[in-house]
């Protein structure tokens, strides 16, 4: 974990902002904005349980499935971090989609609560009582989807094909060095 942490501090000042999306340093801002939010804070005051974002591989941008582990707890972020699959499966609520889905969720071209409701955006496995937990929390959901707004980024499919290149190899590296 601390040589995670010392190539997402290395990142933060070597990557130009807005970040690009799903990378270590955009999902330690992302992370920061959750710690500092009073309004989510407040919003999710009730919520328990882990999150975690699973955006299914897209030919040509991603080269793999990515998984983004939210630890919240009472309106609290104990962390967000990629993580592999089989971590990703201990996650109390697991949500996939693929990742046109999540930019539009992200751009608020697509409702998140709304997605989740009509089964776009998939509690992995599908959980009645899970899936109630997830509406009866619609507040925390959109105030993130805000705070993720607010970190900004860059697209993997709106860049060049160079810096594309090098999204693909720093994922490559993460997995390889990461199990990410």
């Amino acid at each position: 974990m601390e040589e995670y942490l010392k190539l997402v501090e290395e990142r933060k000042k070597t990557q130009k902002k807005p970040y690009l999306l799903f990378t270590p340093e955009w999902i330690a801002e992302f992370e920061k904005k959750i710690q500092e939010d009073q309004e989510y804070q407040r919003v999710a005051k009730t919520w328990e349980g882990s999150v975690v974002l699973w955006i299914k591989e897209e030919p040509g941008i991603l080269l793999f499935d990515l998984f983004i582990f939210m630890d919240l707890w009472h309106g609290q972020c104990q962390g967000v971090r990629l993580v592999g699959e089989e971590q990703a499966k201990k996650g109390d609520f697991v949500l996939q989609a693929e990742y046109l889905r999540w930019k539009r969720i992200l751009k608020k071209e697509l409702n998140v609560v709304k997605e989740i409701v009509t089964g776009k955006l998939k509690l992995v496995p599908f959980d009645f009582k899970k899936a109630a937990r997830l509406a009866a929390a619609a507040q925390a959901a959109l105030r993130l989807v805000d705070l993720a707004g607010q970190v900004g980024a860059r697209f993997p499919d709106e860049i060049d094909k160079e810096e594309l290149q090098e999204f693909q190899a720093l994922f490559k590296k993460l997995k390889k060095d990461f199990g990410i």
